[in-house]
């Protein structure tokens, strides 16, 4: 078996390395603490049961449905019917080794650790900013917290979630980090937003 790893330095950390810490806040720019991430897609007539499986292991509440939903350590984001990708914080190099035997049987689990590059989206701007990517109404009333959507922004896939009131989430392959990085820098200064970084 190949080793697996966790990128010990995230995609878009040389990015971010370059914005000031200080701004007037309508945009920041941060990358989420390392977790690890799978691709979690239920077997055929068993969503109920790894539904009941999951809240039985983690107290996560599955729903089959484009939402973020959160429990302890661990997130899901519903991508499609009976596919969610599984977030972990703190999560070993091997971790997904243990939602691969607990759900065995009634999914598959495919760990998307070292595949995956995401940045978080703060302040006001932020949904501004990805309403010119996404098409997508990122109004409160229509892309509340924890709405989820598979889209694609500046021709690049992406995963998109808000986990809380104006952060946003988004999740794309992180050979694409460089780019979609041009994209954001472009689309922001276009907008009157200069991105900052968290602190």
């Amino acid at each position: 078996m190949a080793d697996l790893f966790l990128p010990a330095e995230g995609a878009f950390a040389p990015f971010l390395e370059t914005l000031s810490p200080s701004g007037n806040g309508r945009l920041v720019l941060s990358e989420p603490p390392a977790r690890g991430i799978a691709t979690v897609m239920a077997r055929a007539g068993q969503g109920a049961a790894l539904a009941t499986r999951m809240k039985a292991l983690y107290g996560i509440d599955v729903e089959d449905a484009a939402r973020f939903v959160t429990a302890g350590d661990v997130a899901l984001v519903g991508t499609g019917p009976g596919a969610w990708l599984m977030l972990r914080e703190g999560a070993a190099p091997d971790w997904a080794a243990q939602p691969a035997g607990e759900l065995d049987g009634l999914a598959s689990v495919f760990d998307q650790s070292s595949g995956y590059a995401v940045l978080r989206l703060g302040g006001a701007g932020a949904a501004t900013l990805l309403s010119r990517g996404a098409f997508i109404d990122m109004h409160p009333r229509a892309f509340p917290v924890g709405a989820a959507a598979v889209t694609v922004m500046s021709h690049i896939g992406a995963i998109l979630w808000q986990r809380e009131a104006a952060v946003y989430e988004v999740a794309i392959f992180r050979s694409y980090a460089a780019s979609f990085w041009h994209w954001i820098a472009a689309t922001a200064a276009a907008n009157g937003l200069t991105p900052m970084r968290s602190a």
